[in-house]
């Protein structure tokens, strides 16, 4: 999930859910349908290399946190997405590339054991089925891999305009997240699975978002949105263009 707060992040909970197994997602130059079961038992190599590597790099920033400040701090900065620096009592300085690695690398940073933990599983869960698909290969991996980080980069997106006159700080893998449990949705059950899986999460988060009018929620409801509408609308596309075998 992502985290979203005035002074530090926070995280919250993500739903889950079934889907039924209905015609798959048509993809081009396929001799036969590819079904892949929400929740199978079959995990994707790339996506626990994924999963491996952002609880590795939870892993050297806690111990960063406690150790090595101006590691965290480097942790921090490169992935932190910070809306309205200039609000800030102390803007922070600038992120790389001119300011644009947050958007990517914000995926790789989390609050704590639990908060990426939770989004670990989830993206265990949902993503196998998401990246089975694209097939196997070089090719297979690039577009699963491409499409992750544009959710993420989309909910980075959505969650820096919304909040464009607001400081916050968003952390956490949940955009991308958020769009792969859509595309499991696609995987394992077409448009109807997707919706199935989607419009539940788009619901809580319109609410959350609802309810930030009158209360401090700190969750970034706009990350989860930006990335979920990204998984709905781009998954097929990516497939198409990527799947291979």
């Amino acid at each position: 999930m992502n985290l979203q707060k005035k002074e530090e992040p926070l995280t919250e909970r993500e739903p889950e859910g079934l889907a039924r197994s209905e015609p798959p997602l048509p993809s081009a130059a396929s001799a036969g349908p590819v079904r892949a079961p929400f929740l199978g038992p079959g995990v994707s190599g790339l996506v626990l290399a994924l999963c491996v590597l952002t609880l590795a790099v939870h892993a050297v920033d806690s111990w960063a946190a406690a150790n090595s400040p101006a590691l965290h701090g480097l942790i921090m900065w490169s992935g932190t997405l910070v809306t309205a620096p200039d609000m800030l009592p102390r803007p922070p300085p600038e992120a790389p590339l001119a300011g644009l690695s947050p958007y990517i690398l914000h995926v790789f940073v989390h609050a704590g054991w639990w908060h990426v933990l939770l989004n670990m599983g989830i993206l265990l869960a949902a993503g196998s089925a998401a990246a089975a698909p694209f097939g196997r290969g070089v090719s297979a991996a690039a577009g699963f891999l491409a499409f992750y980080f544009t959710c993420a980069i989309a909910g980075a997106g959505l969650h820096a305009l919304v909040h464009i006159n607001e400081p916050t700080f968003m952390v956490g893998a949940s955009t991308a997240v958020s769009g792969v449990f859509a595309a499991a949705g696609w995987a394992s059950g077409g448009r109807t699975g997707m919706l199935r899986l989607a419009v539940p999460w788009l619901l809580i988060n319109a609410l959350i978002a609802i309810g930030g009018i009158f209360y401090s929620i700190p969750i970034a409801w706009a990350g989860h949105v930006g990335g979920l509408l990204a998984g709905m609308l781009l998954y097929p596309v990516f497939v198409r263009v990527f799947r291979r075998g």
